[in-house]
């Protein structure tokens, strides 16, 4: 895995958010020092005791456990979408649409 680009950055530690609980409590704590303390690579090898290619490794297989967990159950997906209507119904002013919004919104979930 190369240096994630700030792109993959945010995606990565959204979905690592939702789905932290999914991955096993090592491979939690070297994500949380990744994306959450944003150490390198070589700092965590340094603090964990392991080599610099072992957490590499374990980051790259925890980002593609990431991407199937939002693949098979599209939580962020869904809360993304969800988050758009609530803002636009934020917006609305008439209580009639704004509570029709919500029954349509409620039936999606």
């Amino acid at each position: 895995m190369a240096k994630l680009k700030l792109n993959d950055f945010v995606k990565y530690g959204k979905l690592f958010e939702e789905y932290s609980a999914l991955l096993s409590e090592d491979r939690q704590n070297l994500m949380r020092l990744y994306f959450d303390y944003n150490m390198t690579l070589a700092e965590i090898s340094a603090e964990r005791g392991i080599s610099r290619q072992a957490v590499k490794d374990a980051i790259t297989k925890s980002c593609e456990k990431l991407d199937y967990y939002e693949n098979s159950l599209k939580n962020c997906q869904k809360k993304e979408k969800i988050t758009k209507k609530l803002e636009k119904i934020k917006d609305l002013n008439d209580i009639n649409e704004i509570k029709l919004k919500v029954e349509e919104l409620i039936g999606e979930i």
